[in-house]
């Protein structure tokens, strides 16, 4: 047992001491140094190989995102934003979000962006509904009501103006819609008269048709001032017409923060 134990410990020793002039050997001889440089120089290869291939896969899709989704939504709101700079009051067209929403590209925008678009998407829907209903059934009910009531006329449509008068030796009429003038608080005689130069022999008549099919002509341009101020007055007081004012002013501001928005996401891709 004895030598069993003495012969082991003689091995062991023997070992650890071939190991040991073994690695000194390797130190000395610059092998170990060696293999640390390529180690390590594998590793820089590596990782700047890999971060430059991730980069090059992270451009082209950015550039993919811009062409498919964003170059699109630049269009369309910037066709929106003259619209509500000019208090033209008239429905938008954000459709090309619609068509997005339901295809794949929805999910190629970062949720937090694409949540706001969503929330834009909508507002624009509901000032859309509200143009509708002030243009389609509120305005026509007023202007029905101001007709019979200022006219006397058993009528279901409204008074119209026609405005005939003289440019530059050529005759010229025109009969503007008195709901979109009402809209944009634009008398119907400034409407038709807008953008003329020299003008001469202006007269206005303003014209109802009856029941009965016959019309009522009026050259009385008070009567037709006061049905106007009336129209206007109760169109101001309509809670659907203060609301698209009110949003006309916050989808501008939306509409502005997003084209910076989309422009910077399209500009993205140039700086990876």
């Amino acid at each position: 047992m004895t030598d069993l134990r003495e012969n082991l410990g003689w091995l062991i020793g023997s070992t650890a001491t071939a190991i040991a002039m073994a690695i000194g050997w390797f130190i000395s001889s610059g092998v170990v140094v060696n293999l640390l440089f390529l180690l390590v120089g594998s590793g820089i290869t590596y990782f700047v190989q890999t971060r430059t291939q991730k980069r090059a896969w992270k451009r082209e899709y950015t550039v993919k995102i811009a062409e498919e989704v964003y170059g699109s939504l630049f269009r369309h709101v910037k066709w929106i934003i003259p619209s509500l700079e000019e208090k033209h009051y008239r429905q938008l067209s954000f459709e090309e979000w619609r068509l997005i929403q339901d295809d794949y590209r929805y999910f190629m925008v970062d949720e937090k962006f694409r949540t706001k678009l969503d929330e834009v998407f909508e507002r624009v829907q509901n000032y859309n509904m509200a143009i509708y209903k002030l243009e389609n059934i509120i305005l026509p009910k007023i202007v029905n009501e101001e007709t019979k009531r200022v006219f006397n006329v058993d009528t279901d449509e409204h008074a119209r103006v026609e405005v005939k008068y003289v440019e530059g030796n050529l005759p010229h009429s025109g009969t503007p819609s008195t709901i979109r003038c009402l809209i944009s608080q634009t008398h119907p005689k400034d409407d038709v008269l807008r953008g003329t130069t020299e003008i001469s022999n202006v007269e206005c008549l303003v014209n109802v048709r009856r029941k009965d099919g016959t019309t009522f002509h009026d050259p009385d341009m008070e009567k037709f001032n006061q049905f106007w101020e009336s129209c206007l007055r109760r169109m101001k007081e309509d809670k659907t017409y203060n609301f698209i004012i009110e949003e006309n002013e916050k989808l501008l501001k939306e509409a502005r923060n997003l084209k910076k928005e989309i422009v910077k996401r399209i500009e993205e891709p140039w700086k990876i």
